[in-house]
């Protein structure tokens, strides 16, 4: 039988570690190229970018390369100045927040939020970020993180939301007070679900009509109460909402 000495071990240990990292990063370049949005790593320790997947319209026009290389000094350099206010109590306020996870608990919460940046034009865009721990330290802290970068479906920034898909309760900070505050999820009927999807494959109201069998009236009328519900005004808003609070 071969023993290692504890530096052969701690070797075999990082190699090994390397090559699930480079298996980890090259699905996450996979899955970045083929979704809309943008997938960037970040090492919160080290205050560092990692990875991210090339999607330059949400960074201001950069390339992958060139936004490692800032690291956090992008956003300070590229969001809107009084959005910087958001993003630090994201970092403190928002991962503060965390704390009352256990470490099983920590990975399946999400932060979301939204603020402005500047694209490649210089005109402000309001962008989301969705952000989840996929590393902890040895006393449980969150030490890296994944982050989905999207287009915001809100009209305003802010917005700094903690939920999970295994609760039906979510978080939501208020900036004037610095408070968080416990909502409930809106939860669709089958009906409204059936026809969100139908929408959101282009479907008209007559065309939607006619797939469920109902008239265009019901159709109309089911339409209806979901704005109600859900506090929007048309069709677009209400896809935008469903989609970004992961309704369906």
């Amino acid at each position: 039988m071969t023993y290692l000495s504890n530096s052969s071990r701690n070797h075999v240990d990082s190699r090994y570690k390397i090559k699930s990292f480079e298996k980890y990063y090259n699905a996450l370049k996979g899955l970045g190229r083929t979704s809309f949005g943008c997938i960037y790593i970040a090492d919160l320790k080290k205050e560092k970018i990692e990875f991210l997947s090339q999607k330059p319209f949400l960074f201001s026009g950069l390339s992958s390369a060139e936004v490692e290389k800032l690291g956090y000094k992008f956003f300070q350099k590229y969001a809107r100045t009084e959005d910087l206010k958001i993003l630090k109590e994201v970092n403190s306020s928002g991962f503060k927040f965390f704390e009352c996870f256990t470490p099983e608990e920590k990975k399946v919460h999400t932060i979301s939020y939204d603020f402005h940046i500047k694209n490649e034009d210089q005109v402000d865009v309001l962008i989301n970020h969705k952000i989840t721990p996929i590393e902890l330290d040895e006393n449980g802290d969150i030490s890296k993180i994944v982050c989905v970068v999207s287009y915001s479906f809100s009209k305003t920034a802010g917005n700094i939301r903690v939920s999970s898909d295994t609760s039906d309760i979510y978080w939501q900070y208020n900036l004037s007070t610095g408070t968080w505050s416990e909502e409930y999820k809106i939860a669709l009927k089958a009906r409204e679900i059936e026809i969100i999807r139908l929408y959101l494959q282009g479907l008209t109201i007559e065309e939607i009509a006619k797939k469920l069998f109902v008239s265009a009236n019901t159709i109309k009328f089911h339409r209806s109460k979901l704005f109600e519900k859900i506090g929007v005004n048309n069709i677009t808003q209400a896809l935008s909402y469903v989609l970004s609070n992961n309704l369906i």
